[in-house]
């Protein structure tokens, strides 16, 4: 897809991103790193956790389904950087061989009322395993408003 300008957006427009599969070795590298957890770093252990067995950590699902996101090509060149997340909710363990799907759809638009170069969008992100939810969160970014001489 192509990089949009703020303006380009409307709120409930709604984007696919393409599948994800997780694996075990992805996530104990990830989780030996950034959640050392013994259900997310060791599949013998992890059976006698309240999971039964080994799970992704929340944060390498909400990180994966970012990078999905991202990859569609929509913030591109005009993403300004964002303040932060919200909402921020797991519902499901991944596991591994699992399969993340994820919809990304606008929630908000508002213009920024000290910079008139760019506004704010907020999208939220839900992931699910088949017909599973798995996490949610809504991303806010500023993105840059179309130039005057752009102006269509």
């Amino acid at each position: 897809m192509t990089a949009r300008y703020w303006e380009d957006y409307s709120v409930g427009e709604v984007f696919e991103t393409e599948p994800v599969a997780v694996s075990e070795e992805q996530i104990i590298a990830f989780a030996e790193k950034y959640d050392p957890q013994v259900f997310h770093t060791d599949p013998v252990a992890a059976k006698g956790s309240f999971y039964g067995g080994l799970i992704a950590s929340g944060h390498q699902t909400i990180g994966l389904a970012f990078a999905q996101f991202i990859r569609l090509g929509l913030f591109t060149e005009n993403a300004l950087g964002g303040p932060g997340m919200d909402e921020i909710s797991w519902t499901a363990p991944v596991r591994p061989g699992d399969t993340l799907h994820t919809t990304a759809e606008v929630v908000e638009l508002r213009a920024s009322k000290s910079r008139p170069d760019r506004g704010i969008i907020r999208v939220r992100l839900a992931t699910r395993v088949g017909d599973q939810d798995v996490s949610s969160y809504i991303t806010t970014t500023f993105l840059s408003r179309r130039p005057a001489e752009d102006a269509t």
